[in-house]
């Protein structure tokens, strides 16, 4: 009775498993972070970097468009940001003396006014994030140019990387006819950015983006000292 029930049981776990790898986004069933770091590559260096910039911490900031309107996201199942937050309550940031600048144009509730310089203390408290690496250069929504869609493809998003004309509304970061000035700008974005280095440090019950900062600011000089490659598709 005893081994009945075991295997039972065993192959009503077989099954949920099969069932739930069946329903899983084809991007999600592989680990890329696993598969990078045992074998690093160009290509292997982009897959990581679209398995981070899919996940929910980075994700939500750059949100959707849902019925011509750009929405930041929240949570790890991507809903819409509560409050009605859209990209009209972005905070805009201009350069001026080496400085990031909130422009003068804020509405009343704004992403200034809920996200601070440091993560809430208790779980479900707004997050936040600040340095000293890019000083003033405080929470805010990207470009509508930089929308992760839930279902975006490897492909779409390493093109979308590199058309200047959609990876920055603050500075102008290169792309395929100027690798120099990619490669400048975005290892600076990765490395320095308050906002990317929070995606592995979210704050309680959020859980973080794969792998470390590092691992991702590295793989981002792999890829692109490999060339760029994006995948098929």
């Amino acid at each position: 009775m005893v081994t009945t029930m075991k295997a039972l049981t065993s192959v009503s776990l077989n099954s949920l498993f099969l069932a739930v790898v069946a329903l899983a986004p084809q991007h999600a069933r592989a680990d890329a972070y696993s598969d990078y770091m045992a074998s690093p590559s160009a290509a292997g260096a982009f897959q990581y970097l679209y398995q981070v910039a899919t996940h929910p911490r980075c994700a939500n900031c750059h949100g959707v468009v849902e019925d011509g309107i750009h929405r930041p996201t929240v949570g790890d199942q991507r809903i819409p940001h509560p409050m009605n937050i859209t990209s009209l309550n972005n905070i805009r940031l201009i350069a001026q003396d080496g400085k990031f600048v909130m422009a003068d144009n804020l509405q009343p509730v704004n992403c200034r006014s809920c996200h601070r310089d440091e993560n809430g203390t208790e779980a479900g408290m707004p997050p936040g994030a600040a340095n000293d690496l890019m000083p003033g250069f405080v929470w805010h929504m990207p470009p509508v140019t930089m929308v992760i869609e839930q279902d975006i493809t490897p492909a779409e998003l390493c093109n979308n990387w590199l058309d200047p004309a959609k990876n920055s509304f603050l500075a102008m970061r290169g792309g395929r006819s100027d690798m120099a000035t990619f490669k400048k700008e975005f290892e600076h974005h990765v490395q320095d950015d308050p906002l990317v280095r929070w995606s592995w440090d979210p704050g309680l019950n959020r859980i973080p983006a794969p792998g470390s900062h590092q691992d991702f600011a590295q793989a981002m000089t792999l890829w692109i000292d490999g060339g760029a490659p994006c995948p098929a598709g």
